[in-house]
């Protein structure tokens, strides 16, 4: 009788550990042996509630040391039933040095659940070389050529002919090219149009064409960052467009005048890729809060144009000669 008691408590144990636990990952590599060069398949599984909103870790261009992201394939959601769903993301990789590679663990979480995946290693051969079949040669001497006194006399000759084509060529451009008076006509200058203008510009579009509302929230993301990694580009040279999301931030904090919006970028950028990359869907006030932190990063930030501080310069210069 003990015994059966014992059994139903410890059968009732698992089931609620079960049903507690809505999150797991798991992930694997197919081969996990290649030679240098060849492609590998990192492939992660996470399995959760439909309603759940999951952090999942953003790669740049490695999984781990001497491992390269080649591509990144299609995101594929399935569901599984009983309200949970199978997210399955896979990833080409390769290594082009031979060795023995660690693949971490990959944290994934909830507000209330946090999960790893299995590390995994990846074994890279060199291509084996079989010395008997492979026609494998010593060195030859170097071999000398025999002088021909023919041979330089064409040589000289051709080279005699081409001096005397572009003694000709020269002579003549002189004569009919040269002489000739050629008006200059002044360049226009360009009318460059500062950063924050360009910037501001292109958000208010964003905020015109409402893509968020009709559904269109990836194209909404994918337009709004953009605008901000180019607007960092050309008014403060930081190559944000081939940047990953981490990288931006890190340069950002090294730069005093963009301290006060640096956590604000952080988090539009990471909400970004979380609907990009994760299929993410924000709510309708997030979508709101991020075109509005997008305009107060870019008015936070402009520069004072170069223009006041000329016409300042031009009027004490008039003062100082009355």
């Amino acid at each position: 009788m003990k015994k059966v008691l014992l059994f139903i408590l410890l059968t009732v144990g698992l089931l609620n550990i079960s049903y507690a636990q809505n999150l797991s990952v798991r992930a694997s590599l197919e081969p996990s042996q290649i030679l240098i060069g060849e492609q590998s398949k990192f492939k992660i599984e996470l399995f959760q509630s439909e309603t759940d909103q999951v952090s999942w870790p953003i790669f740049s261009d490695t999984i781990a040391t001497n491992v390269s992201i080649i591509e990144k394939l299609a995101i594929d959601t399935i569901k599984t039933g009983d309200g949970r769903i199978s997210i399955v993301s896979e990833y080409l990789v390769t290594s082009y040095d031979s060795g023995y590679y660690y693949i971490p663990e990959f944290v994934f979480e909830t507000t209330t659940e946090k999960v790893s995946t299995n590390p995994l290693g990846l074994t890279v051969n060199t291509v084996p070389v079989n010395e008997q079949l492979d026609d494998i040669k010593a060195e030859k001497d170097i071999m000398s050529a025999p002088f021909s006194w023919i041979e330089l006399a064409s040589w000289t000759g051709m080279g005699l002919a081409v001096i005397l084509i572009i003694v000709i060529i020269v002579l003549l451009l002189m004569r009919f090219v040269f002489n000739k008076k050629v008006k200059i006509i002044p360049e226009t200058p360009k009318v460059v149009i500062p950063a924050h203008v360009v910037a501001l510009q292109k958000l208010e579009q964003i905020k015109s064409d409402k893509l968020w509302q009709t559904g269109q929230i990836k194209l909404f993301y994918t337009q709004l960052t953009d605008v901000i990694r180019e607007y960092l580009a050309d008014a403060y040279d930081i190559n944000a467009m081939e940047l990953t999301t981490d990288e931006i931030v890190a340069l950002v904090k090294k730069n005093k005048d963009l301290d006060e919006i640096r956590l604000v970028l952080k988090d539009m950028l990471e909400l970004s890729d979380l609907v990009k990359f994760a299929k993410f869907v924000p709510l309708e006030n997030e979508n709101e809060a991020s075109v509005l932190n997008a305009f107060m990063i870019v008015e936070k930030t402009t520069k004072q144009p170069e223009i006041e501080e000329k016409e300042e310069k031009v009027e004490s210069e008039k003062t100082a000669e009355e």
